[in-house]
């Protein structure tokens, strides 16, 4: 039995100014306290209401639990209508109350969640999506601290909710030690703990937030012992890619034993389009996640953040080759389709095109282009190793999802293939060549080749290209996105 979504609208009780930059603001929950879990670090996104509505304006949840629908709802939603959509970290909640509590950061270049919570008052409403279990992390926080033997925390006032729930939770014993950059003395917090817990304040005085190096300084001179170190990192998305750099490059620490997140960028909000650091940390994450399994939280979150080096906003040139060489027929299949322009062109050329991925964010985004284009392309939620028949596909078109399947799941991809396509069809693959750059791992034509054995005729395999973002163009113009073709393989593959 599928479970309604984690979406209400919940109302201001409270509103405490605990620092002279820092509103703390509690909210009656309607229930969401309630099943809300003990784990440390719980993540929310937060909508707030656009001038002149009392509460912000989003989908009713249709009870069946599908974000996806949900999300495509909201997307449809007019742009000055659509509330703005931030994330924010719960400080505390109280089921029995069913209260919630989160601390807001107020920024000095205040955006809609500053200048909402500067004016907050009881009985102001806003809109809450989560938690979720759906973005959750793969293995929890609690479970990685308690195989740890230090607790590594830097951050600066933005982590402070999150490190203040981290420190709660730590047992008695545990050791902990955290860097913590604030603008003075008045800004720094209590942090209640039964651990060993060290707190460097820092502070940064008339430096902007975001432009000084004190954490870096710090963590780069902290003694850091021997033994299984776990280190969480958050603030400004810059310093703490610095700090991560520090640590796994620098230090050795292992990239699993480090939990980072870049909640606010310098002079860009979440609304602006993600920038070439953006863009790098996307692809680290996303190297990390195929690394550990990790589950399609990743891919969401780079869909919904507008991250994705794979999304372009048209379709690859190779698949307009392809179609144009007359390589394309009957019904097609995409998968791995993300925000569908490969599917949605396809389908303008006459054919019949389905196209798949496994995020729902993606194919919920895939589905609105598809309106906006007036296009037949249909797509599904579906996992490209589980496919099943009866065969009805002349062609598919694969463009860059093969390379992220390790050898076994590659096999287990072509067998799902051969089960959904007809004898004769033709498979695309456009994979990240080992010859060059790519976003997370890249495969050689002889892995190729190695998948498709039985069952298939590898007709043809050559160089080509992969168009991707590469960067962040024009700085005035954070729109604006550079382009550029990474080496890549095109193989040409009948089913017998």
């Amino acid at each position: 039995m599928q479970q309604s979504l984690p979406v209400s609208l919940v109302e201001v009780t409270e509103v405490e100014r605990i620092t002279p930059r820092t509103a703390r603001i509690t909210f009656a929950a309607g229930g969401l306290a309630a099943a809300i879990g003990d784990e440390p670090d719980q993540q929310v996104k937060l909508y707030f209401p656009r001038p002149g509505q009392d509460r912000p304006r989003l989908p009713e949840p249709d009870g069946d639990g599908d974000v996806m629908r949900w999300y495509q709802s909201f997307l449809e939603i007019p742009e000055d209508q659509r509330p703005w959509m931030r994330s924010y970290t719960i400080r505390s909640h109280d089921g029995e109350r069913d209260l919630v509590t989160i601390d807001f950061v107020l920024h000095d270049d205040a955006g809609p969640a500053t200048r909402w919570a500067l004016s907050a008052g009881p009985g102001d409403t806003i809109g809450v999506f989560g938690p979720s279990a759906d973005y959750a992390r793969r293995v929890p926080l609690s479970t990685t601290i308690a195989g740890s033997d230090l607790v590594l925390m830097a951050g600066d006032e933005t982590a402070l909710p999150a490190v203040g729930t981290l420190v709660e939770s730590l047992p008695e014993g545990a050791r902990a030690v955290a860097y913590l950059e604030v603008a003075d003395n008045a800004e720094e917090q209590r942090l209640d703990t039964r651990a060993d817990l060290t707190v460097h304040w820092l502070h940064r005085g008339a430096t902007p937030p975001g432009r000084s190096t004190l954490l870096l300084d710090a963590v780069r001179a902290a003694d850091i012992p021997d033994g299984p170190v776990f280190a969480w990192l958050a603030g400004e998305a810059g310093v703490v890619r610095s700090l991560r750099r520090h640590l796994v490059g620098e230090r050795g620490m292992d990239k699993r034993a480090v939990d980072f997140a870049g909640y606010w960028r310098l002079a860009l909000s979440q609304d602006d389009a993600p920038t070439e650091d953006d863009l790098a940390e996307a692809r680290e994450k996303l190297a990390d996640s195929q690394q550990q399994a990790e589950p399609t939280a990743v891919y969401d979150q780079a869909y919904e953040a507008g991250s994705a080096p794979w999304v372009i906003g048209e379709p690859q040139p190779v698949v307009v080759g392809l179609a144009r060489d007359g390589r394309v027929s009957g019904a097609v299949l995409d998968p791995g389709c993300g925000t569908g322009e490969n599917s949605i062109h396809l389908a303008s050329l006459g054919h019949d095109v389905l196209g798949t991925d496994f995020s729902e964010i993606a194919v919920a985004q895939a589905r609105l282009n598809a309106v906006e284009h007036g296009s037949s392309a249909r797509f599904e939620v579906s996992d490209a190793l589980a496919l099943e028949g009866p065969p009805r596909f002349d062609t598919v078109v694969d463009s860059a999802l093969f390379h992220v399947f390790d050898a076994v799941d590659r096999l287990r991809y072509a067998r799902a293939l051969q089960r959904v396509c007809h004898p004769g069809a033709l498979v695309h693959v456009l994979a990240l060549s080992d010859e060059g750059p790519g976003y997370g791992p890249q495969v050689s034509a002889e892995e190729i080749r190695a998948a498709f054995g039985e069952g298939w005729v590898v007709e043809d395999v050559r160089a080509s290209t992969y168009r991707g973002v590469v960067g962040a163009t024009d700085p005035d113009d954070p729109g604006r996105r550079e382009l550029g073709d990474l080496p890549a393989w095109l193989a040409r593959i009948r089913r017998i």
